[in-house]
């Protein structure tokens, strides 16, 4: 059986920069350990997210564990296979088995815990089961952190009983709400295409890691401008805002170029951004009602102000905009916020001209483009959160000043 604490210390010594999840009472005493505030852990709303979440703290040049129990598997399906695959991110899960061995757990968990894992073989992720002798584990898990290295991704089953459970219940402190923002709604101009918006965000100049949701949002701005601080989700629809957290807990200023389809599928990522994230962080909402690159089916935002749902969720700021003017004069007033999220939704006109173009460039290489220009250009502030650096930081190249 393996001790909590020697587990952790084993995270710290193999440089897991972010422990994020969905819980499972078959390692409670884990999560006891965790949530006293000590360790990078970020908990999810859903395993997908976390998925998602461990990936970008990777393109931050950091290592991710997702900690899951095996009914999340299939939330994380799709991130696995559409994401961290196809772009070769590395991401450490650790599943625990409900339902195995057969018939001693609730029957929502018997085939579940029957194909776990065969079903993360299947997602051609390694797969073994933690062993419950620390010198075994130990030697597990810099394997682990090894095939990091090589950008493959390993699991570790967690069967019932290997991690000792009988560790005190910590009081954790949430820090004080804030005040609660109104929404800000602005009109003025004509309503923007969606390749306005992006090219209104483009001319900020303002040179922060962005990620552009699937689809045409992604195409579109590789269309309009290639930089090397932008990361092109082409799958794992829903999974751009928390790929942006995965960014943003490592320290950096983040912008998320999210879509409504998109977000209405992962609406709790709002809750985890708010909750974790300190650092800028624009989340742009482009709005036009359909899901655009599959033939124009409306999509369910009609009802929807996902200005006031960032709000409730704990967003520090947030603008409905109709009008290109309307559009330009929010996202110059959002990125003027230094500390945590905004939300700026935009309605946009449907259609486009012409279909745009999708990256030439391998998925791999782009990812490794984009972890290469983050960890070149944001050195200083990633060595700060890792503990590496005590000198004070200067203003980096994003436009904001850089603060442990």
């Amino acid at each position: 059986m393996l001790n909590p604490g020697w587990f952790l210390n084993e995270l710290d010594h193999h440089r897991i920069g972010c422990i994020t999840g969905v819980p499972c009472s078959y390692i409670s005493g884990l999560y006891s350990m965790l949530e006293d505030g000590t360790r990078p852990y970020f908990p999810a709303t859903s395993e997908g997210e976390a998925v998602a979440m461990a990936a970008g703290a990777w393109l931050a040049g950091s290592r991710g564990l997702v900690l899951a129990q095996n009914s999340g598997l299939g939330n994380m399906v799709n991130p696995l296979s559409s994401l961290t695959q196809p772009f070769e991110i590395p991401v450490i899960l650790g599943v625990s088995r409900r339902g195995w061995p057969a018939g001693t757990d609730e029957p929502q968990h018997a085939l579940m815990g029957q194909i776990t894992p065969d079903l993360l073989r299947l997602l051609d992720i390694q797969t073994d089961n933690l062993a419950a002798d620390p010198a075994t584990a130990a030697r597990q898990l810099a394997y682990a952190a090894d095939r990091c290295d090589e950008r493959l991704s390993t699991a570790f089953v967690l069967e019932k009983g290997v991690m000792d459970n009988a560790v005190p219940s910590c009081e954790v402190v949430e820090p004080e709400p804030l005040p609660r923002a109104t929404v800000r709604v602005l009109r003025g101009g004509p309503r923007p295409t969606r390749a306005q918006v992006l090219d209104s965000w483009l001319a900020l100049g303002i040179s922060r890691p962005t990620v552009a949701t699937t689809g045409y949002t992604s195409r579109e701005l590789y269309g309009l401008d290639d930089r090397d601080n932008h990361f092109y989700l082409v799958g794992s629809m829903g999974c751009a805002s928390a790929l942006g957290a995965g960014l943003a807990i490592t320290g950096l200023p983040v912008t998320v170029l999210d879509g409504d389809g998109a977000l209405l599928m992962r609406m709790g990522s709002l809750a985890t951004l708010a909750r974790h994230v300190r650092t800028p962080f624009l989340h742009v909402v482009l709005d036009n009602g359909r899901h655009e690159s599959t033939g124009g089916q409306r999509t369910n935002s009609g009802g929807v102000d996902f200005a006031a749902a960032a709000l409730a969720c704990g967003y520090r700021a947030a603008w409905r905009c109709d009008g290109r003017e309307a559009v330009a004069a929010a996202l110059r007033e959002a990125v003027a916020y230094q500390d945590g999220c905004v939300l700026v939704h935009c309605l946009v006109r449907p259609g486009v001209e012409s279909k745009p173009p999708r990256p030439k460039d391998r998925l791999p290489d782009l990812a490794l483009r984009f972890r290469n220009h983050v960890t070149d250009h944001f050195a200083t502030r990633l060595r700060l959160l890792a503990g590496r650096s005590k000198e004070p930081a200067e203003g980096g190249s994003d436009g904001y000043s850089i603060r442990p």
